[in-house]
C-alpha cells in the first residue's frame, strides 16, 4: 500500500494512512514525501511520523512527478504489481476488503488489472463529472469509466482521464519503457505549471497506452479534504496540457496526442485573447 503527500501535510500519515494500513494489512506500507530537500526536514519528519511505514523522501515538485517516482521505485524494489495507492487525505471504508474483491472481478480483462475508488462525499454530491463517462459494469454496484473519450476534443474536459482515484489499484505495473516515455513527456512541461496537470490525466494516458479502455470503480472511501489546494487559471492549465500533449507526441507518436495538443493550443489562444480584451 502506498500514499504520497507534500511535506507540509505530514500529519495525514498518522491521521489517515495508518488507518488504511490497519484495515487492509498489506505486506508493505510506503509513504512518499515530496518537497524534502534538506536533512533537517528528514529529521523533523522522522520525529513525528509513525513507525511501521517505510518512507521515501524526495523533491519531485508535483503530483505527476511523484507518480513517476513511485512507479520507478516500486519496479526497482522488485514489485511488479498488486499495489494500492491511496490519496493521503482519504480513509477507506470498513467494507473495502470485500469491495476490493468485487473490483478485481470487474477488472479481470483489464490489461493492468486496475481499478479506481470514488469518495462518498463526491458520490453524495452527484458525481456528475465521473458518471458522464461511465456505465454500469457486469458486476453489481461497479461502474466502468472510459479513460479515452474523443468527444472531449470538442468540449470542456480532457479526452484522457483515469476517473475516480481516491484510491488506485494496479494489479500489474505499466511497462518500464512506457513510464520512461511519460517521464520524458512530463519533463517538457514548465516546472511551475506541472501541478496544474491533474494526476488523473497522467494516469489516464498511462492506462490507455497500456491497452486499458475502461477502469472499473465504485464508492469506497471518505475524503477528509485538506483544504490547501488552489485552482489554476484556465490559461495556465491549458498551457500545461498543451506542453504535456506535445511531449506525449514526441515520446509515443500517437495521432491522438496531436489532437490533444491542438485542443489545448486552441484553448491557450482563446484565453490569451480574452486576457487582452
Amino acid at each position: 500500500m502506498v500514499t504520497y503527500l507534500p511535506f507540509y501535510r505530514l500529519h495525514e500519515v498518522a491521521s489517515y494512512f495508518v488507518k488504511n494500513v490497519e484495515l487492509v494489512r498489506p505486506e508493505r506500507a510506503v509513504a512518499f514525501i515530496d518537497n524534502v530537500f534538506n536533512e533537517g526536514q528528514r529529521e523533523v519528519a522522522r520525529g513525528v511520523l509513525p513507525k511501521g511505514v517505510e518512507y521515501v523522501f524526495g523533491n519531485w515538485g508535483s503530483r505527476d512527478d511523484t507518480w513517476i517516482a513511485m512507479l520507478e521505485w516500486l519496479r526497482s524494489s522488485g514489485v511488479e504489481g498488486d499495489a494500492l495507492f491511496v490519496d493521503s487525505d482519504n480513509v477507506l471504508t470498513g467494507d473495502f476488503p470485500e469491495i476490493h474483491r468485487l473490483l478485481l472481478k470487474a477488472a479481470e480483462e483489464n490489461e493492468l488489472r486496475a481499478y479506481g475508488v470514488l469518495d462518498l462525499e463526491c458520490w453524495e454530491g452527484g458525481a456528475a463529472h465521473f458518471l458522464r463517462r461511465s456505465e454500469l459494469s457486469d458486476v453489481v454496484g461497479v461502474f466502468s469509466y472510459r479513460v479515452y473519450d474523443p468527444r472531449f476534443f470538442f468540449k470542456g474536459g480532457n479526452p484522457f482521464f483515469w476517473g475516480p482515484k481516491q484510491a488506485v489499484y494496479l494489479g500489474r505495473l505499466p511497462d518500464e519503457g512506457l513510464v520512461e516515455g511519460l517521464a520524458s513527456a512530463l519533463s517538457r512541461v514548465t516546472p511551475y505549471l506541472r501541478n496544474l496537470l491533474s494526476d488523473e490525466s497522467l494516469l489516464g494516458v498511462m492506462a490507455w497506452l497500456s491497452g486499458v479502455d475502461r477502469v472499473p470503480w465504485t464508492v469506497a472511501s471518505r475524503h477528509l479534504h485538506h483544504g490547501s489546494g488552489r485552482a489554476g487559471d484556465e490559461l495556465s492549465v491549458a498551457r500545461a496540457h498543451a506542453q504535456f500533449a506535445e511531449g506525449l507526441w514526441r515520446a509515443f507518436r500517437k495521432r491522438e496526442f496531436l489532437a490533444y495538443s491542438l485542443k489545448y493550443k486552441a484553448v491557450v489562444l482563446r484565453e490569451a485573447v480574452k486576457a487582452l480584451f
